[in-house]
């Protein structure tokens, strides 16, 4: 029965090959203890009977087909003409829900006009099944040349998130916002594809007036790159984030701002391909040149995006930089490593360390391996990919 003081609010899952996670993760959605909630399920053209699988054990689920795999930008724009709620809740595959992380959610919401997009704490859960007392995120955080950082990511869950906060922007994988913001401010960048796609339409929302806040009342558990981490490598997703966040940058400043931050970007764009190419990881600087050439081909389509995203700003870029940090992510995760490249810890991402020399071939496992967790610090924006240095 649905209450009138209860929001109707849409759930809308991206899927794409993910049968098995909707196998594991959907009772979690279908149990949620809210009483005015539907659920769509957008399929990125999937080749594993996830449809089939959809219409046979969930028939309320409405399903909305995809031609093609459209990514989480377009594709969670997709769910939207099937949504009757006030809120939207965009969710990943990958995610097994708290009954009550709805209620709680909108009920912080509810609580300002001023409040745009909500977010909930994430918790790791393993692909057996364990959940863990590790946060992957509560909320996350942006510097001034658009890189993330998720709040908490790795740390034991002692309680040191769990107060109600401003941040700059929600992942994309538990996205709660107000149909109202959508109306105003427009759904995802579909030439994003995935990447920094939440980061842009969160910054949209800062700049129209709106507050994005993380409630960790609200909890979920998330299986890591479980539909990202298997789709893409190192170099596909290095191109899609710089590409990305380079177009965000373009559209979100104001070109006072632009003057003197595109420089510096550059720079550091630069310094990661020399760094890179001394490493001889020909396809990740490839990557940033595609990156960085497709720009320039779409740079009038981006700055007729930036002419419109400008009219929506009430809060000066001066506002907007106060609620980022004002140094680089990237130049941090740099003076870590060298500050700490003999550890442990540091092997499984540069290799040896007693190898690791610039201009020097290193160990072919550096593309394919990952940080340990003890420098894991860092998220990449979306959808359940953790990419710390977010080559």
């Amino acid at each position: 029965m649905k209450r009138k003081n209860k929001p109707l609010c849409s759930v809308i899952v991206i899927n794409y090959n993910g049968k098995d996670l909707l196998t594991r993760f959907l009772p979690s959605i279908a149990n949620l203890d809210y009483e005015n909630f539907d659920v769509i399920i957008v399929d990125n053209a999937s080749t594993d009977s996830s449809v089939k699988f959809l219409k046979k054990n969930y028939p309320n689920f409405k399903v909305a087909e995809s031609p093609q795999n459209f990514g989480t930008a377009e594709g969670s724009n997709l769910g939207i003409p099937y949504a009757n709620g006030e809120y939207i809740f965009w969710l990943s595959n990958d995610m097994e829900l708290d009954p009550l992380i709805l209620q709680s959610m909108i009920e912080t919401a509810e609580s300002s006009p001023e409040i745009g997009i909500c977010t909930c704490k994430m918790r790791r859960i393993t692909a057996q099944g364990e959940k863990l007392n590790v946060i992957d995120s509560v909320g996350a955080d942006v510097d001034v040349f658009g890189f993330p950082s998720a709040r908490g990511i790795n740390e034991p869950d002692k309680g040191q998130l769990d107060e109600a906060n401003d941040i700059f922007f929600s992942f994309g994988g538990a996205m709660l916002i107000k149909r109202e913001v959508i109306n105003k401010i427009g759904a995802y960048d579909p030439t994003f594809f995935t990447l920094a796609d939440d980061i842009d339409l969160c910054w949209r929302a800062h700049l129209a007036g709106y507050r994005v806040i993380v409630q960790p009342e609200a909890l979920l558990y998330h299986r890591v790159s479980a539909t990202l981490g298997t789709t893409f490598g190192r170099s596909k997703k290095r191109y899609l984030s710089e590409k990305n966040t380079f177009r965000m940058l373009l559209k979100n400043y104001s070109t006072s701002t632009l003057a003197k931050t595109i420089p510096l970007y550059i720079g550091i764009l630069i310094a990661e391909i020399i760094l890179f190419a001394s490493l001889r990881k020909p396809r990740i600087v490839n990557a940033y040149i595609q990156a960085a050439l497709w720009n320039i081909r779409n740079f009038k389509d981006t700055w007729t995006r930036h002419l419109k995203v400008q009219q929506l700003r009430i809060v000066s870029d001066k506002d907007i930089q106060k609620m980022m940090y004002n140094r680089s992510f990237k130049i941090k995760i740099l003076k870590e490593f060298l500050k700490s490249r003999h550890s442990g810890s540091w092997q499984a991402y540069f290799g040896e360390p007693a190898k690791f020399k610039f201009f020097l071939k290193t160990p072919d496992s550096l593309e394919s391996n990952q940080l340990t967790q003890n420098h894991v610090k860092y998220k990449t924006s979306t959808r359940g990919e953790n990419d710390e240095t977010k080559k």
